[in-house]
């Protein structure tokens, strides 16, 4: 079952000097956000290679025409491109 969504509190803004065109600004950016979620609309990711330091795990993002693959250390994740629906798994080949 889909989670109930909440509109959360607005967030105050880091700088205690932010303009008024910030602060709308980041108002919008969120309302547009909130919507998008709302509707089902799915993220944007591009191709990238991360080596995280901290926990040793290699990540990596590539995508094809049809599907996002999402590799880490060597595991792979497929996500339909166009929907971002989780499709199935493999392993990488090298």
């Amino acid at each position: 079952m889909a989670e109930i969504l909440k509109i959360p509190e607005r967030p105050r803004p880091t700088e205690s000097n932010a303009s008024v065109w910030q602060i709308w600004r980041g108002r919008l950016k969120e309302s547009v956000g909130y919507l998008l979620n709302k509707i089902g609309v799915p993220g944007v990711i591009g191709d990238v290679d991360i080596d995280d330091g901290v926990t040793g795990q290699r990540i990596q993002v590539r995508t094809g025409r049809f599907f996002t693959r999402l590799s880490v250390n060597g595991r792979d994740y497929y996500f339909r491109r166009l929907t971002g629906r989780f499709d199935g798994t493999g392993m990488g080949c090298g």
